[in-house]
């Protein structure tokens, strides 16, 4: 087995220092006991103690296996082995240590104490310095997870808004991009059906000129679609070109004047 500390993360650390230091305050501290004035009374001990494990038959088994949960993170991310789990190291962990925090404390709030007193002699029993140890080992389990989670990316991944679906913004089929290339007009928008018992529409105005006793349609002319283009500008017009000039008339030539003898002219 490859086990290499450098690849522990800061809260493999802490797990595990923690883990180590819950399983000692658990096996081999006082967590509960009685203490007097007096060391014994007629050969009988009377200040007596009693471990995490030996006090607290029901709630040991949730610490031992957060302790175990613990130890065996830092030994999969130091061995780099891959452990086929629903949920991540550190949520398992955190879930963990939460529990067994809050039965150290409920132990705290909730335990047996009693006291006596008898002349000189004075008696007392009560939790000790053994279990206020194991909460805050327990607390360095959890705090150790909750950074696992979010080394991890469990936390960014709850916090990070669902994926879209197809229809994202910026995934739009290339089909629908080739169809409708930039910069074209948009096509026009089929027409509403006419309602039932409408009359026909009319036939729009050819410009040609009716038939003589032929009745015209609509003196209203049609307005042109909404999604007709406009119309293109005519080109200027050209200066005009003036007519050739006309050759001039020749004038007829003046009949001479007849002689004023009246007489035939003379041969």
């Amino acid at each position: 087995m490859d086990f290499d500390i450098s690849r522990l993360r800061r809260s493999d650390r802490i797990v595990g220092i923690s883990s180590i230091l819950f399983l000692i305050f658990l096996f081999f501290f006082a967590w509960y006991g009685v203490s007097s004035n007096v060391s014994a009374i007629s050969g009988i001990s009377v200040n007596t103690s009693y471990n995490g494990w030996e006090t607290f038959t029901n709630s040991r088994w949730i610490w031992l296996i957060t302790i175990i949960v613990g130890l065996g993170m830092v030994l999969v991310t130091a061995t780099r082995k891959e452990l086929d789990l629903p949920i991540q190291h550190g949520v398992l962990v955190t879930v963990f240590g939460g529990v067994s925090t809050l039965l150290i404390l409920y132990r705290i709030v909730h335990h047996p104490s009693a006291s006596a007193s008898y002349g000189a002699f004075h008696a007392s029993a009560g939790i000790k310095i053994g279990i206020w140890l194991g909460l805050f080992a327990a607390l360095g389990i959890t705090y150790g997870g909750y950074l696992a989670m979010s080394e991890e990316g469990a936390l960014a991944g709850a916090r990070q808004p669902a994926g879209t679906g197809i229809g994202d913004a910026g995934s739009g089929s290339p089909s629908a991009e080739a169809a409708s290339p930039p910069g074209a007009p948009p096509a026009a928008s089929p027409p509403a059906p006419a309602a039932e018992g409408a009359p026909p529409p009319a036939a729009p105005s050819t410009g040609a000129q009716a038939s003589p006793g032929s009745t015209p349609a609509s003196s209203t002319p049609s307005a042109p679609p909404a999604s007709a283009p406009p119309p293109e500008a005519a080109p200027a017009a050209s200066p005009p070109i003036p007519p050739p000039a006309a050759p001039p008339i020749p004038h007829p030539a003046t009949p001479p004047a007849p002689d004023s003898g009246g007489g035939a002219p003379s041969s």
